[in-house]
C-alpha cells in the first residue's frame, strides 16, 4: 500500500497543471476584493505590489460589494472616481475582472462597468482555477 501511495503522489507531481499557466506563461498574483469600503486601499496595495514586482502578472477579481466601485461613475468618499485609479493600473498591464454572477445579483450588466473592466462568469470559480490549476498566488484584500 505505501508503494502505491508513493507512485500516486509522484504521478500527481509530474502531471500537475499548477506548474505553468494555461496560456503557457508563468503564473502571477491574483487579488480578491469583496468589499466596496476597501477599494482605495486595495488599489494602493496593488500599485505597490506592481512597483516592486513589475515582472509578475497581476489580476484583480471583484466579487460581491467589491464590484460596486468598478461601475461607471462610481466615486469614493472623497468624490474621486475609482475608474481613474483603475485605468492607471490597467495601463500597466494589470487586468481587472468583475464577477458576472454578482452583476446579475444586482441587476447590472457588463455595460454598467467602467471602461476596461473585464468580466468572468464566476469570480469564485476564476479564483479557484487560477490557484489550483494555474499556480497563481492569491491575496485577499
Amino acid at each position: 500500500m505505501p508503494r502505491l501511495l508513493m507512485l500516486a503522489l509522484l504521478a500527481c507531481l509530474t502531471v500537475s497543471p499548477a506548474i505553468r499557466s494555461a496560456d503557457g506563461e508563468k503564473p502571477g498574483v491574483v487579488f480578491h476584493l469583496n468589499s466596496e469600503s476597501s477599494m482605495n486601499r486595495m488599489l494602493a496595495q496593488v500599485a505597490r505590489h506592481f512597483a516592486f514586482n513589475p515582472d509578475i502578472r497581476t489580476r484583480i477579481i471583484l466579487i460581491g460589494d467589491g464590484v460596486k466601485p468598478a461601475l461607471e461613475g462610481a466615486e469614493d468618499t472623497n468624490g474621486g472616481e475609482y475608474s481613474a485609479q483603475m485605468e492607471q493600473l490597467m495601463a500597466s498591464g494589470i487586468r481587472i475582472f468583475a464577477c458576472e454572477a454578482t452583476l446579475d445579483y444586482y441587476s447590472l450588466t457588463k455595460e454598467d462597468l467602467a471602461f476596461g473592466v473585464e468580466t468572468v462568469p464566476s469570480g469564485v470559480a476564476a479564483l479557484g482555477r487560477l490557484q489550483a490549476r494555474e499556480g497563481w498566488g492569491y491575496i485577499k484584500l
